[in-house]
């Protein structure tokens, strides 16, 4: 098969279009992940928002009084929000916390949050819903979807984009060690995008996708 500018392990391997498509989308920290979701949005494709939805479940007062029965009152602004980026470098540098914060808060609600997304994709007329989600193999819900993408991207062109979030050194390090084994990941993953050249390059790998496992 003529993989085109995107890279995939062809040996061995078929890609049956579907109607509907659910794809998971995962990759390395700072890759451009959101950015790849973006160009699946301009071809009409659902997107679930992991992210996003992180940020709405830590509004709920009850996920607040669980933050802070396990991490204290200091992962907290002065106007009473959680502190995400304080509540981060607590959690990235103590697995032990992160899978509390995670099995104990986070995942139980927003698979709550993804089950109705995929509701309203069967429902929806568009064909592929993206789930946007960098902790998609931890959370084990890598079997809701039909395949997965993998997007990686320069070191220098990472630590750039993670200078422009406002993130200390390290900080790339250091989320990545928190998480599954990327090189586990890239292995499972049913494609990889390079995400190396220009926005035009990016597009043209989603564009290739889409038209290989999408139905027109």
């Amino acid at each position: 098969m003529d993989c085109g500018l995107w890279t995939v392990d062809c040996e061995n391997q078929m890609f049956v279009p579907n109607e509907k498509i659910v794809i998971g989308l995962v990759g390395q920290v700072c890759a451009g992940k959101s950015t790849v979701a973006a160009a699946f949005r301009r071809l009409g494709a659902m997107i679930y928002d992991a992210d996003a939805t992180v940020r709405e479940i830590y509004t709920r007062p009850d996920v607040k009084e669980e933050v802070r029965a396990l991490f204290g009152a200091t992962v907290f602004t002065e106007d009473g929000s959680v502190d995400r980026q304080v509540l981060g470098k607590i959690v990235f540098s103590d697995k032990e916390k992160l899978n509390a914060l995670t099995q104990k808060i986070i995942y139980p609600r927003s698979s709550v949050v993804v089950q109705k997304t995929l509701d309203e994709f069967k429902n929806s007329p568009s064909s592929v819903l993206l789930l946007d989600a960098p902790t998609l193999f931890e959370a084990g819900r890598e079997k809701l979807c039909d395949n997965i993408v993998y997007v990686s991207a320069p070191k220098e062109r990472r630590e750039e984009w993670a200078r422009k979030r406002g993130w200390p050194p390290g900080e790339i390090e250091r989320r990545e060690a928190s998480l599954d084994c990327d090189d586990a990941k890239r292995k499972r993953a049913d494609a990889l995008i390079d995400n190396a050249g220009s926005i035009g390059d990016l597009e043209r790998q989603v564009d290739r996708m889409m038209s290989l496992w999408v139905l027109e």
